[in-house]
Formats: structure tokens, sequence, C-alpha cells
């Protein structure tokens, strides 16, 4: 079966949002489907909409509000009047690495003696770890003054390295966004988190570079003795909203709120920064001519930062961000690129061998709604991005291990309605370790209990999943009509962007619509799909990214009911609108269309 259509906000019928959607557009100036969109995301308000749909950068909140963030300022801004050294852990993610430069670019610019530490993935796995912090804490000429530890996206659940960095007489400053036990802190000198104080920080969703910004602007002012800061420090801070706004995106928080406001003043600046390596990326990615926009972000610019750190050392990606000039960023971007490419062959072996793990083994049977797979060989960089392609297929939380030496260590990508963190606390028992939040966590077990930890975690899931829910669901904003489909409109629905989680791309039900002629492959490998659809005297082009097995089943005269993505291209200065189809229907039935029996490609 495919997947079950359902109208966003609520339902199987569509809500009849038409007396407000008319007078929110024209108190707002807007077409009425846009406002029909804004009511979708709880934008009913016109003060709700207008904030949203204009958002200032004076509504960014003052980072004193942040729980921990003035005692830290404080103490970073006394190190660098003392001119101690302070060291800066970051994790091997895109929102470590900026959040790493983040902070960096900022105590540079103060004057401080400071560095980066970025564990290994590999030989150290995420977060501060013991031997690391023991480590920093010598220096290593045995005269120079001890360091100021601060860490960024990781540290909250670092109970054991901070008793090490205490033993040593070492202050640790610990900034992180990830899920904590409140009744199990580590007693670092500081604790910054936005939820560390329940209530009290109006954007709890910020990732780790958000918290890194806030920070370094915190201490921009702890550090020049005032809140209104000086024009150079001001204009350091809007560079490093294009670093906070890469942040933001690659980890997935929602883009609402702050996050929204950061993203959106941060990719505006984006290529005009002073950063060497972050224009160094822009250009091996060959997006100078380019608007960026969240897109960019998560499937181009991102995996290159991540790329390092998964096939190697994250080190090289902070390299570029902060300390490289121009020539050496050249050729660190073009390194983070070729790891990049080496990254998806793996990703593609993998996700094959999964997929037929999946299958010849029945991982998805209904009443299996949890996959867990291991195996040798599997990179241990890059099994997180392949679970999150298995989550998408099989509509299911995914845990993929690889074995090494007797341990399984691996990650897991969840869905809507399970929380794999909680997910694993029941199941701890089997665990040596794990981390993480709602939607995502890494691990660590024997290979002797994967058995045992796999029929758990299925017990689990089978409670909080329903049959129903395997289907995967895709939500509708609004039906249209291709009349309707005019550039004018697809360019106020790029209004609100930035897309992604909390505001998701706008979804709309084209009904009745017939195919001029028959569906074409498209792409390299005919990997994509290729349609005219018309309505009346309204013809349009539709793409089906990664739909193209779908081919055969689409002739000529076909009348279909389309689920699509609007998106408005340019060519030759001529914009025209086109449909990236997401699902289709024969309009005549109630089911999908036959779904490909191939695996569908990695990437």
């Amino acid at each position: 079966m495919g997947r079950h259509w359902r109208w966003r906000g609520g339902g199987d019928d569509p809500p009849d949002h038409a007396p407000n959607a008319q007078a929110l557009a024209q108190e707002l100036g807007v077409h009425p489907l846009v406002a029909r969109l804004l009511i979708n995301r709880g934008l009913d308000r016109p003060d709700l909409a207008h904030a949203f749909l204009r958002p200032r950068l004076s509504d960014l909140h003052d980072p004193s509000l942040l729980p921990g963030i003035a005692r830290a300022a404080q103490r970073i801004a006394q190190a660098i009047r003392d001119h101690q050294p302070i060291v800066i852990y970051g994790d091997y993610d895109v929102d470590g690495v900026t959040a790493s430069a983040i902070l960096w670019h900022t105590l540079r610019f103060a004057g401080a003696q400071v560095s980066t530490y970025i564990p290994h993935r590999l030989e150290e796995g995420y977060g501060l770890n013991c031997e690391a912090i023991a480590q920093l804490c010598q220096p290593s000429d045995g005269q120079s003054p001890k360091p100021l530890i601060i860490s960024v996206d990781c540290g909250i659940t670092a109970i054991e390295p901070a008793q090490v960095a205490q033993q040593h007489g070492v202050d640790l400053i610990i900034t992180d966004h990830h899920t904590f036990n409140p009744h199990r802190l580590p007693p670092a000198h500081t604790l910054v988190h936005p939820r560390l104080e329940p209530g009290v920080y109006p954007c709890p969703d910020l990732c780790g570079a958000g918290v890194a910004f806030k920070l370094a602007w915190q201490t921009a002012r702890a550090h020049c003795g005032s809140d209104r800061l000086p024009q150079e420090f001001r204009d350091l801070l809007m560079d490093l909203l294009s670093l906070a706004a890469l942040g933001t995106v690659a980890d997935v928080v929602p883009l609402v709120g702050e996050n929204r406001i950061i993203t959106i003043f941060g990719l505006l600046r984006i290529k005009q920064t002073r950063f060497a390596g972050l224009n160094a990326l822009i250009d091996a990615a060959r997006l100078r001519d380019e608007k960026i926009d969240a897109y960019h972000v998560g499937f181009v610019l991102g995996p290159r930062l991540n790329a390092c750190g998964r096939m190697g050392h994250a080190k090289e990606a902070v390299r570029l961000l902060t300390e490289a000039d121009e020539p050496t960023a050249a050729q660190l971007a073009a390194f983070l690129t070729a790891q990049n490419e080496q990254r998806r062959a793996t990703e593609r072996r993998i996700f094959q061998e999964a997929w037929q793990m999946v299958t010849e083994g029945q991982h998805h049977a209904q009443d299996r709604r949890a996959i867990v797979l291991g195996k040798e060989g599997w990179h241990p960089g890059v099994i997180g991005i392949v679970a999150s392609r298995l989550v998408e297929r099989f509509c299911r939380p995914v845990v993929l291990l690889h074995y090494d030496n007797g341990v399984a260590h691996g990650s897991a990508r969840s869905v809507e309605g399970v929380s794999i963190h909680e997910a694993f606390a029941a199941c701890a028992e089997y665990l040596d370790r794990f981390g993480g939040h709602a939607m995502a966590a890494g691990l660590a077990l024997s290979v002797q209990r994967v058995a045992s930890f796999r029929e758990a975690l299925i017990r689990f899931v089978n409670q909080h999943l329903s049959p129903e829910a395997l289907r995967g669901r895709i939500e509708i904003d609004a039906p249209v009509t291709l009349d309707q489909c005019t550039p004018a409109l697809f360019e106020q629905i790029q209004w609100l962007a930035p897309f992604g989680r909390g505001n998701p791309t706008p979804r709309l039900l084209l009904r009745q619509a017939r195919l001029e002629s028959p569906a074409q492959r498209l792409g390299a490998s005919g990997q994509h799909l290729a349609m005219t659809l018309r309505q009346g005297r309204c013809a349009m082009r539709a793409v089906g990214f990664k739909m193209g097995d779908w081919t055969p089943h689409l002739p000529a005269g076909s009348v279909l009911d389309v689920v699509f993505e609007p998106h408005l291209s340019s060519w030759r200065g001529l914009r025209r609108c086109e449909l990236h189809v997401q699902d289709l229907r024969l309009a005549d039935q109630a089911h999908t269309l036959p779904a490909p029996l191939a695996a569908p490609a990695a990437s």
C-alpha cells in the first residue's frame, strides 16, 4: 500500500479555512492560498503571520536569558584578560564544527589565546571523553597555565569527563542543546543549555551553533563591559550568523521563531562573508552564482563539511572555517569535496547491502516496527545517513550497527511518535552507552546482545507505533488547479521559506490531471520521472525525483491526482512553474500506483 494522504492540521477531509484565509489574505495583502498555508502552520492571527513573513534581527532574544550564559561569559572574559589558554571542544558534525568556528572567531577577535579540539569519530566517539580531557588539562610544556575548556554542541551528559577536569583543577564550561537527565548533570564550572531551566529561554530548540552564537554575543558584552557593542564586534556577529545558519539548518532543528531569524539573515549574509574558508566552500560547491537557501545548506554545503568527520577527522573542516588563509582554504575545500564523493560511494554500497538484509530477512514485517541491522565493514561515519534513507522507505525507526572486535557501535534514526532516546532508555539494560534526542541517537553495545536488544526495541516500538503508521503519511496543505499555479503565486509561497522541520515545504493537491503523453524517465540512469500534466487549457511540467520506476504505469491519457511541492525555476531570465511530485495515484482508484520493487537509489 502507498502512503496515507491527509490534510495538514486534521484528518482525511480538508479543513474549511476559507473565511479565515480570505480575511487574513486581505489583512496581509497575500494570495488566499498563502494565507491558508500560514493558518496550517498555526499563524492564524495577522500579528503572528506578519512577524513570520517579515522577520527582524531585533526579534532575536537577548542572550542573557539563556540559562548559565552570564556566568560563562564572565569566566571567558576573565580568561581573556588573564591571557589564560582557552580550548574549544566541539563535535564532528556540521553543528559542532560551525559552533566551534563561531566561538573561535569571537575569542580570537577579543585577543584570546584559543585552540580547538574535535574528537575522532571512529577512535574516540561522540562528545567529551576522559582521556582527551585529561590530556587537555596538562600543558604540553609543563609550564603554561592550565586552560579553560569550553564544550560546544556536546557535554551535557559527560559526568565522568567533567569530574576529570575537576580533579585537574581545570574549569569546564559546557554548552549544549541535547537531551539530558536533570537529576544527573556534570559537575562543570557552568552549564549553558536552552532547556536547563524549563520555560525560561523563549527558544528552547536552539542548535549547538545557535547556543555558541548567543555565547559569542554575551562574551563580547562581558569583554567590552557594555551591552552596546562597538561596531567591529557587531559586524563580526553579523558574519557569524552565516555559520549559525549552517548549523541550524544542518542539525534539523525547527525553523521557526529565533531559528528562522538566524537562518534567514545568516543565509542572506553567507556570500558576503569575510571568512576565507566559507568562501572557498561556496566556490568548491559551485554556488557562487546561486541564491543559497536551506536546500543548498542541507544537501550541498553541509555534506561537504560533514564528509571529513564521517570518513576521517573533522579537524580539517574546523581548520577550513577558522584559521585557513585563501590558498589553504581552497585546498581544504577541494579535499572536503573529494571526501564527500567518497562518502557518497560508501553510502550507496551500505544502503544496497542493508536493503537486501531488510527484504530477505523480513525485517519490515508489520509486527516488527523497528529495524536493527549490523555488519562488519560498515563505515561508522556513514551508517547514520543510511539509517535515515531506510526510515524514509520503511516508515519506522532504524538502528544500523558496525561490528568491531565484539563491540557494536551504531546510529539510529526515528519517526514522529517514537522518541528513539526514550526507546533506548527503555532498553538500557542491553546497552553500554547511548545518547542523542528524540529523532536521532548513537549507541554502543556488545555484539552478543544485539539480538536481545533488537527484540526489546521492537517490543517498545510496537507499543508506540501503530500498524497504519508503517504506510507513511503525506500531509497536504490545500487543493489547487493548474490555472492557479502562476509564477506570482509560487513566488509568494517562497515568502514562507526557509522550509524544514517545524515549517515544512508546502504540499498541494492537483486533482484530475491528464497525462498529455507517456511519462518519461529523466536523469543519466533514468532514476527520475518527467511528465506533462494538463487541466483544460493549462499544461505544466512535473518531475518526480527517484520515481523513474513508476514510468511504465503512466501511459498517455492517464488521469491522476498528484501531490506536489511548488517550485519556481528560472532559465534565460524566464520564470517557470514546475511541480515537484511527492506522490500520485490514479484518479479513479482509492489506492496509489504500485510501488517499485527495486531498491531506490541511496543518493
